[in-house]
């Protein structure tokens, strides 16, 4: 395996975390392959250290203005400086120019406004972290603005959406270029729960849901998402929270919004869809707390029917 350079450019007040998270994903990577990857921050303007949005600096070890030659990956952090459609001319020029000579370029959360600003996301879909999906979509209306997303390639330009979701982009990076069992290592040495795939939703039911203002609603919120196979029944839920079936019910609306049975069944519904990315289509019912694969499926197609159809 040749020796990739991988450069991930660090704009002025850059969300720190853009930055650290595929940072070490490539770095670990280099150390699962040796030779593999030649890992760089690079300063998006001449002055190599860089303020960080909440005041922590780093210190890139180049400006990207110098950096001429054959690029691997490219991802740009982002900032706020992006968002605002301030970025340095030169800085914008050089990434219209690397993304000649670069296999991939990517964002990271808002990186993608400085993608959009050069024009490197005309005629493509990519996304960005939910809060500037409708202010990235407005500005640039050659864009095609998916919402869902957690990252998406388009060509060989890749955007994602906020902060952890670099990780995830740089993990499958990774994925694409060493397999799927140096991907996995690196995910378990960085205790990320689940590799998400790119369709996984920024907004998911376990992001989304209304907490409960009170424990032990609020517990069982926390612990349902990953143990589905144990609760089977809206009874179960209420036997978790120690309260009887009907007042639980009561209170567990009034705390979240929704009734506990449809709390239920769209976490299962979630956890369907994901198991079934992760197994190449087969998802076993038993495991998300469906009581058979045709009740499994018959809640999924019911998920994705149009409002107002069966």
């Amino acid at each position: 395996m040749s020796r990739k350079l991988v450069l991930i450019i660090a704009p002025p007040m850059v969300t720190l975390q853009d930055v650290v998270g595929p940072w070490e994903v490539f770095c670990r990577a280099a150390q699962h392959v040796p030779g593999g990857y030649e890992v760089a921050v690079a300063a998006a303007d001449a002055a190599l250290e860089v303020e960080t949005k909440y005041g922590l600096p780093i210190v890139a070890s180049r400006s990207a203005l110098e950096v001429t030659g054959q690029i691997d990956t490219v991802l740009v952090a982002g900032s706020q400086q992006g968002v605002a459609g301030a970025a340095d001319p030169a800085f914008l020029a050089w990434l219209r120019d690397a993304a000649g000579r670069t296999r991939r370029m990517g964002s990271v959360c808002t990186g993608s406004f400085y993608l959009a600003h050069a024009g490197l996301l005309d005629g493509r879909r990519a996304t960005t972290h939910w809060r500037f999906l409708d202010r990235l979509a407005a500005e640039f209306p050659e864009v095609t603005v998916d919402p869902e997303p957690i990252f998406i390639q388009d060509g060989n330009i890749y955007t994602s959406a906020g902060v952890t979701a670099g990780i995830d982009l740089a993990l499958s990076m990774v994925e694409a270029d060493c397999g799927h069992a140096v991907a996995r290592e690196i995910a378990l040495d960085l205790v990320v729960f689940v590799q998400r795939p790119a369709d996984q939703p920024q907004r998911s039911r376990s992001l989304t849901q209304r907490l409960a203002e009170r424990d032990p609603i609020r517990e069982l919120q926390q612990w349902a998402p990953d143990n589905l196979d144990a609760l089977t029944t809206v009874e179960d839920m209420a036997a978790f929270a120690r309260m009887s079936s009907r007042n639980f019910a009561r209170i567990f609306k009034a705390q979240t919004g929704m009734t506990p049975g449809r709390y239920l069944r769209d976490l299962r519904i979630e956890a369907a869809r994901r198991r079934a990315r992760e197994t190449n289509g087969h998802a076993a019912a038993a495991d998300v707390g469906f009581g058979s694969d045709r009740s499994m499926r018959r809640a999924m197609r019911r998920a994705e029917a149009p409002p107002g159809k069966p």
